[in-house]
C-alpha cells in the first residue's frame, strides 16, 4: 500500500528559473555576452543601458513615484487567478482506507457516512488565538490527515497531475518552486453542515494555497464561495457530484464559505501546498516592461542629489503574509511574478527590495446606541452590549499607518520599524482608501461611557514591497541612527591607513553630517584624520560641522592635537577664523591664554618663534573688536582688561565698548559687578559703575511687554481670602532690578531718573495706568521699602517718597471710580505705599474715609481692617484715632459681611453640622482684633433678620447657643457678658414663642389605644410605629423592602392607623412604602421634639444653675414656662423682643465681663416643669413631676445685674396613685397654669430634695408608644 500524503515536486534556483522562464517566452532577453548581467547574477560595470536594438536608454524620468506606480499598475503579463475548480470524470478511486474502519467504498453510500460519523470528531475553528467548537459557525466533521490512506497507486499520479494544473492557474511557477501537497484533514459534511465565511490559515512553514478534492457522493447544497478583494466565484460540484471528482484550490488569504448541504452526504480530502524551495513563482512575460522600467530605476539612481526623488517606495501587495512567512519565498502569484521582475531589473543598478507588513488603524465613533437608545434600553444591561465584532463604524476621526518588520527577500530582519511619507512614498496614491475599502481584519470596541458613545478602532493589515536605491541603502539600514552609527565605528577605529570601508563611512558622515553634529564629528572624523594624518579630512570635517564658529565648536583638545601632526602653518587660517567668528570675548581672551601656555610647553623654538607675534595681536585685535558681552561674562572680562591693561584701560576702553554694544540687562549687571570688585579702587569703581547704571537706565523701557507661558490670573480669583499664586509679571522683576541697582549704589539722581520712567504714565488710558499701578508701581513700593531696611545708614528716600506718594493717589483714585478693582493682594502694597510717602496718618485721615462710603467686597474690606489693625502703631502711635477707624470698618464689614448659615435642611440637627461657622468667625475677627464692644454690630444683626420666623431661628440662632459657651471659654469670658447673655435670652424666647408655641392638643385615647394593640415585631413594624408615635416629622418612607412586607405593613396600617396616617406604595423594584400622618398625630409629636430641643439649649447654656438664671435674668420664669408648655407667669416680665418689643439689641446688652478671680458661692436650682391634660372623657389624669436638675458647679462670676447667692428651689407636683409616663403624645386641653410663686420658693429654700417614691410596675396603666 503506497501512502501519497506528501508529494515533493523538482527544484530549481529562484532568479535562474524566473528570469530564463522570461526568456523562452519572448520576453526582453540578455545573451552571456550582454555586458550587465552575466550567468553568475552578478553586477558589473554598467556604462550604459541598451535595449534589444542596442541603442542607448536615456534617464528622462522626472516623476519617479508616478512612473513606477504607473508600469506597476498596468499589466504584468501575469494570467494567474485567485483560485481553482476542476471536474475530473476520469479521476481514479483513490481506494481511500480510514485507521480503524477500513475501506471506504466510493461512490459514499449512507452506510459508509454513518460509519465515518460514528469515527470522527466535531471540526473545530479558530479564533484570535482560540480553537473553538461551534456549530452555528461550522458544522463538519472530521478525520485528521494521519488516519488516511490511499491503497490505489494511481491515485499519487493523478494527484501529481493535479497540483500542476493548480500552480498554473494560480500562477505559480511549478518547476522552480517545487510544492508539496499533504493531506491534512477528511471532512465529512451531512446535511444542515456549513462552515461560515472564514481565512485559512497558514498551518505549516510554507504553506500558500488550500486543495480540496471532493470524492463521489450524492448530495445537494454544498456550494462554495471565495472571494477576494473585489472578486468573488461560486463553485457548486454538487449537481454531477455522484460520478465524478471535483478539485478545488484557493490561496490561504482567500475568503470562503461552504454553503449548507441540503441533502445527502459530502465528502472532501483537504490538503496543504506547500513551497519547499526559495523560488519566486511568477514569470517575467511582458517584452517591453523591462526596459521601461530600467529607464526610470536609472533616472531614481542618478537623482541622488536633487532633493525630490524619494529615498524609497512602498508598494501595495496584493496577499498579505505574516511575520514568519515574510520572504521571498512565500510569495504568492501576481506578488511574486512581480518581485521576480522588480529584482532581475533592479538588482544590477544596486536596487534593494525589502517586504514589510503594513497596518493601518482607524479610529473614530462607534455606531452603538450611546447616544440616543443607550439610555431607553440598554443603560442598566450589559446583555444588549454589542459584540466588538458587530459594531459599525459611524464617523473616522484619525487614521494612522504603521510599517514594521522590514526583511529582505531571505527573511533577514532589516528594520523593525520603518518611517514612511505616504504622500510621496506610497503607491498607490490613495493607500490608505484602497487599504480601508477592503475588510478590515480586526477591530477593537470600548463600550459606551458617560455622554458620548462608544470608541472603535479597526485594524487593517497588509504587505507592502518596499524598494531603494543603492544611496539611500545605508539609512534604510540604520535609520536615524546612521549617523551616529558611522561616526561610531569609525571612533573604534585603530588603523593607521583608512580601509576601503572606513573612506565610504567618511564620505558617508561627510554627506550627512551639519552644525548640529559638530561634537560627534569632531570627536570622530578629526581624531582618526590626526591618525591616518589626513590634514585634507580634518578640515572637510571643521569645514563640515561648521566648527569655526566657535573654540568651543573647534575644540581645545582638538586644536593642540591637530598643531602636533599637521603643524602651526596648516592649522593657522582655521585658527584665525575660529577667533574672529567666536562670539565670546571671555573664551576668545581664555583660550589664547591657553594656546600661549601650551606652545611654551612643547619647547620648540621654531613653534615659539612662529606664534608669539601671531598671539600677541590676536590678543589686541579681540580687545579692538570686543563683541557684544554676554550675561555671564561681567567677571571674567573684567579681570583679562585689568591684567592686560589695567584699570585704566578698562574704564577708557573695556567700558565704552561695553556701553556702546551691550543691552540694557548686561549693563546693569556689569554696573553692579563693577560697583563691588575690591580690584578697583573706590574712585573708579564708582565712576564706572555709575556710567554703566546710567547707561542701562537710559535705554529701558520697563513696561515693555515680554511674552509670558504664564497664563494671567483672573480678576475673579481676587473676591476670595486666598488667590492663586501667579508667576511675578516681567515688568515688575525687570523694574525690581534696576531700582534694586540704585538702591545698593547709593545713587539718588539716577534712582530720580528710574521712578521718572516708571510714573511716566501720561497720555496712557486709565485702564493701562490701574494695571501698571496694582502690578507694578505697589508691590515695587514694598520691594523698595524692604531693601531700605537692609541698607546701612540713612538711605536715600526722597524719589521713593514722590513714587509712593503718586502711586497710591492713582490707586485710590481708581478705587473710588471704581470699587471692584480692589484686591486683596493690593491692600497692603497700597497702605505701604501711604506710609512710604511720609504722612502715616493719611491712612485714617483720607484712605479710611474714602474706602467707607465704598461698596467693597467683604473678603476685600475684611483684609483692610487686619493690615490697618497690623499697621496702627505706624499709623497711630497714640492708638486712638485708629480706634475708632477700625471701628467704623468693622460696622460697615458686618453689614456686608454673610452671617447666616448654608440651610439644607429645617432639623435643628442638621442645622447644627457645621452651620454656625459665619457668625462665630465674625465674632472671633472682633475679639482678634482686641475690639469686643464690636460683637454688638454681629449680634444685632444676627438677632434682627428681615424675616424672623421658624426656619430662621432654627437653623441660623438655635445652632449658635451650644457653641457660645466654649466659644466665650475660649477668649475667657463669662457666659453672663454682654451683649452675649442679652443674645441667649433673646434666642431661647424666640425659641419658646415662634418654635414651639402654645401646646397642641392631645392624640384621641382611642387613637392611642389602637396603636398600643399593635404589636408585631418585624424588622419594620416597630420603626413604623416609633414613626406615628414619636417622630416629628410627618412623612417617611422605607425603600425596596418587597411587596410582602409592603403588604403587610398596609394591613396594619388599615386596620390600626386608619383615621391617623395614609400610606401609599413606591412603584420600584423591590416596592417600597411612604406613610403620611395626619395632623392629629404630627402637631403633638413636633412640639415634643421642639420643646426637648428647647430644653437642651437651655442645658447649653450652663450646666450652673445661678450662672443660668444670671443669663436668663427676668426672663428666667417666663423661658422655663414656655418651655413647659405652661402660660406664662403673671410676675414674668413680658416687655421683651419675643414678647414683641422692638427694642433695640444694643440697647439690651450691657458691659462685656471677663472671668475675675473671685469666686462666686455655689447655687443649686431644680426648675418646675408642670404639664396638664385631660382624657377624651373629660376625666383630669394624674400627672407625674417633670424635674430639670441643674448640677451645682463652682463657678467664678462677678456681674452687678446678678444677686450673689441663689437660693435653691425645688418644685414638686405631687400624683394620684396612677402614674402614666410622661409623653408629648399624652391627652392635653386644659391650660391652667401651676407655676412656683416667690412663697413658695422661699418656703422650699431650706428644705431638702423630696425623694422619689418607690412604686410596684403595672403594666396596664403604661402606654409603650415605641
Amino acid at each position: 500500500m503506497s501512502d501519497s500524503r506528501t508529494i515533493p515536486f523538482g527544484s530549481g534556483a529562484i532568479l535562474d528559473g524566473v528570469y530564463h522562464a522570461a526568456l523562452s517566452e519572448g520576453a526582453n532577453s540578455h545573451t552571456s555576452d550582454d555586458p550587465t548581467i552575466h550567468e553568475d547574477g552578478n553586477a558589473h560595470d554598467v556604462t550604459h543601458i541598451g535595449d534589444n536594438e542596442g541603442h542607448n536608454i536615456e534617464s528622462s524620468s522626472r516623476n519617479i513615484r508616478g512612473d513606477l506606480a504607473e508600469i506597476l499598475s498596468g499589466d504584468l503579463g501575469f494570467t494567474g487567478a485567485f483560485s481553482f475548480s476542476k471536474t475530473y470524470p476520469t479521476a481514479p478511486n483513490p481506494s481511500l482506507a480510514i485507521d480503524g474502519l477500513g475501506t471506504i467504498g466510493l461512490p459514499l453510500s449512507t452506510r459508509d457516512a454513518t460509519a465515518i460519523e460514528a469515527h470522527a470528531e466535531q471540526a473545530p475553528f479558530g479564533k484570535v488565538d482560540q480553537t473553538i467548537v461551534d456549530k452555528s459557525v461550522r458544522d463538519t466533521w472530521e478525520i485528521d490527515g494521519r488516519q488516511v490512506h490511499f491503497e490505489n497507486p494511481a491515485w499519487s499520479a493523478f494527484l501529481n497531475s493535479t497540483v500542476v494544473d493548480v500552480c498554473q492557474i494560480l500562477g505559480v511557477n511549478f518547476h522552480a518552486s517545487k510544492p508539496a501537497c499533504s493531506l491534512y484533514k477528511l471532512l465529512l459534511y451531512e446535511t444542515g453542515s456549513h462552515f461560515l465565511p472564514h481565512v485559512d490559515t497558514e498551518k505549516v512553514d510554507g504553506m500558500f494555497a488550500t486543495v480540496v478534492v471532493v470524492l463521489p457522493s450524492k448530495f445537494t447544497g454544498g456550494a462554495v464561495r471565495v472571494k477576494h478583494s473585489e472578486l468573488a466565484q461560486t463553485y457548486d460540484c454538487s449537481t454531477s457530484s455522484l460520478n465524478n471528482t471535483t478539485v478545488l484550490a484557493w490561496y490561504t488569504d482567500v475568503e470562503h464559505t461552504v454553503e449548507a448541504v441540503t441533502s445527502g452526504y459530502r465528502l472532501a480530502l483537504s490538503f496543504n501546498l506547500i513551497h519547499t524551495t526559495n523560488s519566486l513563482r511568477p514569470t517575467l512575460s511582458v517584452s517591453s516592461l523591462p526596459t521601461r522600467l530600467r529607464r526610470v530605476l536609472l533616472a531614481w539612481e542618478q537623482a541622488k542629489n536633487d532633493g525630490v526623488a524619494p529615498t524609497k517606495v512602498i508598494y501595495l501587495l496584493s496577499h498579505a503574509y505574516s511575520h514568519a512567512n515574510l520572504s521571498g519565498s512565500a510569495l504568492k502569484g501576481v506578488d511574486a511574478h512581480l518581485v521576480a521582475i522588480l529584482d532581475n531589473v533592479g538588482r544590477p543598478y544596486g536596487f534593494h527590495i525589502g517586504l514589510a507588513n503594513l497596518t493601518c488603524t482607524e479610529s473614530g465613533i462607534a455606531e452603538d446606541c450611546g447616544r440616543s437608545e443607550r439610555w431607553g434600553r440598554c443603560a442598566y444591561d450589559d446583555s444588549d452590549d454589542p459584540d466588538d465584532s458587530e459594531v459599525e463604524m459611524a464617523e473616522v476621526e484619525a487614521t494612522d499607518v504603521e510599517i514594521e518588520h522590514l526583511v529582505d527577500l531571505d527573511g533577514r530582519l532589516i528594520q523593525q520599524s520603518v518611517s514612511c511619507d505616504i504622500e510621496v512614498e506610497a503607491i498607490p496614491d490613495e493607500l490608505v482608501d484602497e487599504i480601508t475599502a477592503g475588510g478590515f481584519d480586526d477591530q477593537e470596541y470600548e463600550g459606551y461611557q458617560g455622554n458620548c458613545a462608544g470608541t472603535l478602532e479597526r485594524f487593517y493589515r497588509r504587505t507592502v514591497l518596499v524598494m531603494w536605491p543603492s544611496w539611500a541603502h545605508f539609512d534604510m539600514v540604520h535609520g536615524s541612527n546612521g549617523l551616529s552609527y558611522a561616526c561610531q565605528k569609525i571612533r573604534e577605529s585603530t588603523s593607521l591607513r583608512p580601509s576601503v570601508e572606513e573612506m565610504d563611512l567618511v564620505e558617508i558622515i561627510l554627506a550627512r553630517a551639519g552644525p548640529s553634529h559638530c561634537a560627534t564629528v569632531i570627536s570622530s572624523l578629526c581624531h582618526v584624520a590626526v591618525i591616518w594624518k589626513d590634514f585634507p579630512v580634518w578640515a572637510r570635517a571643521v569645514k563640515v560641522c561648521d566648527a569655526e564658529r566657535s573654540i568651543n565648536s573647534l575644540q581645545e583638545e582638538n586644536v593642540f592635537k591637530a598643531l602636533s601632526v599637521f603643524g602651526f602653518q596648516n592649522i593657522r587660517p582655521c585658527l584665525e577664523r575660529t577667533l574672529q567668528n567666536d562670539p565670546s570675548n571671555v573664551a576668545t581672551l581664555e583660550f589664547i591664554d591657553q594656546f600661549e601656555a601650551w606652545i611654551a610647553s612643547q619647547s620648540s623654538e621654531e613653534l615659539l618663534s612662529q606664534t608669539t607675534a601671531w598671539i600677541a595681536a590676536q590678543r589686541q585685535n579681540r580687545f579692538d573688536n570686543l563683541k557684544p558681552p554676554r550675561k555671564d561674562e561681567h567677571k571674567p572680562l573684567t579681570t583679562l582688561a585689568i591684567k592686560y591693561g589695567g584699570a585704566e584701560f578698562l574704564e577708557s576702553r573695556v567700558i565704552p565698548l561695553v556701553i556702546s554694544s551691550g543691552e540694557s540687562p548686561i549693563l546693569l549687571e556689569y554696573a553692579l559687578y563693577i560697583g563691588k570688585d575690591e580690584l578697583l579702587n573706590t574712585e573708579a569703581r564708582a565712576r564706572m559703575a555709575k556710567a554703566l547704571l546710567e547707561a542701562a537706565l537710559r535705554s529701558i523701557d520697563f513696561y515693555s511687554v515680554v511674552p509670558s507661558a504664564q497664563p494671567k490670573v483672573p480678576t475673579y480669583y481676587y473676591s476670595y481670602n486666598t488667590a492663586p499664586v501667579a508667576a511675578e509679571p516681567a515688568q515688575l522683576e525687570r523694574a525690581k532690578k534696576y531700582l534694586g541697582g540704585c538702591l545698593d549704589l547709593g545713587y539718588e539722581d539716577l534712582l530720580a531718573v528710574a521712578v521718572d520712567k516708571l510714573l511716566g504714565l501720561a497720555g496712557q488710558s486709565d485702564v493701562v495706568v490701574l494695571s501698571r499701578v496694582k502690578e507694578i508701581l505697589l508691590p515695587l513700593i514694598s520691594f523698595a521699602e524692604e531693601r531700605l531696611h537692609s541698607l546701612p545708614g540713612d538711605a536715600i528716600r526722597l524719589p521713593l517718597r514722590r513714587l509712593s506718594s503718586t502711586t497710591s493717589s492713582l490707586y485710590i483714585q481708581a478705587v473710588i471710580a471704581k470699587p471692584t478693582v480692589m484686591s486683596i493682594s493690593d491692600i497692603s502694597s497700597m497702605i505701604q505705599a501711604v506710609i512710604s510717602a511720609g504722612e502715616p496718618e493719611h491712612v485714617i485721615t483720607q484712605v479710611v474715609p474714602k474706602l467707607e462710603g465704598l461698596k467693597l467686597d467683604a473678603v476685600v474690606l475684611r483684609s483692610i481692617i487686619e493690615e490697618v489693625h497690623r499697621r496702627r502703631t505706624q499709623i497711630d502711635p497714640d492708638g486712638a484715632r485708629v480706634k475708632g477707624a477700625l471701628l467704623r470698618l468693622l460696622k460697615k464689614y458686618v453689614g456686608s459681611v454673610t452671617l447666616a448659615a448654608p440651610t439644607y435642611s429645617a432639623s435643628y440637627y442638621l442645622a447644627t453640622i457645621n452651620r454656625t461657622k459665619p457668625i462665630l468667625d465674625a465674632l472671633e475677627f472682633c475679639l482678634t482684633l482686641q475690639l469686643p464692644e464690636a460683637c454688638t454690630f454681629v449680634l444685632h444683626r444676627l438677632l434682627n433678620p428681615p424675616k424672623l420666623d421658624s426656619q430662621y431661628i432654627t437653623t441660623q440662632l438655635a445652632p449658635l447657643v451650644p457653641d457660645l459657651r466654649p466659644f466665650l471659654l475660649k477668649h475667657q469670658l463669662l457666659v453672663t457678658s454682654e451683649p452675649f447673655a442679652t443674645a441667649l435670652r433673646t434666642i431661647m424666647l424666640y425659641w419658646g414663642r415662634k418654635v414651639m408655641g402654645p401646646r397642641p392638643p392631645g392624640v384621641p385615647q382611642a387613637y392611642m389605644d389602637a396603636l398600643k394593640a399593635w404589636t408585631c415585631s418585624c424588622d419594620i413594624c416597630p420603626a413604623v410605629r416609633t414613626f406615628l408615635t414619636s417622630k416629628p416629622e410627618e412623612t417617611m418612607s422605607w425603600t425596596r423592602i418587597g411587596a410582602p412586607k409592603r403588604k403587610h405593613v398596609e394591613n396594619f396600617l388599615n386596620f390600626r392607623a386608619r383615621g391617623i396616617a395614609s400610606h401609599q406604595m413606591i412603584r420600584s423594584t423591590p416596592q417600597g412604602l411612604t406613610v403620611t400622618k395626619k395632623p392629629v398625630l404630627v402637631a403633638p409629636a413636633r412640639w415634643a421634639h421642639n420643646q426637648k430641643e428647647g430644653k437642651r439649649l437651655l442645658a447649653s447654656i450652663s450646666p450652673n444653675a445661678g450662672e443660668l438664671k444670671a443669663v436668663l435674668g427676668a426672663d428666667y420664669l417666663k423661658i422655663t414656662a414656655l418651655l413647659d408648655g405652661q402660660a406664662v407667669p403673671a410676675n414674668a416680665n413680658l416687655d421683651t423682643a419675643a414678647s414683641g418689643s422692638k427694642r433695640p439689641f444694643a440697647q439690651q446688652a450691657a458691659g462685656t465681663q471677663r472671668i475675675s478671680a473671685a469666686a462666686a458661692p455655689t447655687a443649686t436650682a431644680s426648675v418646675p416643669a408642670t404639664y396638664h391634660g385631660s382624657t377624651p372623657g373629660g376625666a383630669t389624669p394624674q400627672v407625674p413631676t417633670i424635674r430639670t436638675n441643674v448640677t451645682s458647679l463652682s463657678r467664678n462670676v462677678q456681674t452687678a445685674r446678678v444677686p450673689q447667692v441663689f437660693p435653691t428651689v425645688a418644685a414638686t407636683v405631687s400624683t394620684g396613685p396612677s402614674n402614666v409616663a410622661f409623653t408629648a403624645l399624652a391627652p392635653s386641653t386644659t391650660h391652667s397654669a401651676a407655676t412656683v410663686g416667690p412663697s413658695t420658693a422661699s418656703h422650699m429654700v431650706d428644705q431638702p430634695p423630696a425623694k422619689r417614691r418607690k412604686m410596684a410596675y403595672n403594666a396596664n396603666e403604661v402606654i409603650d408608644l415605641t
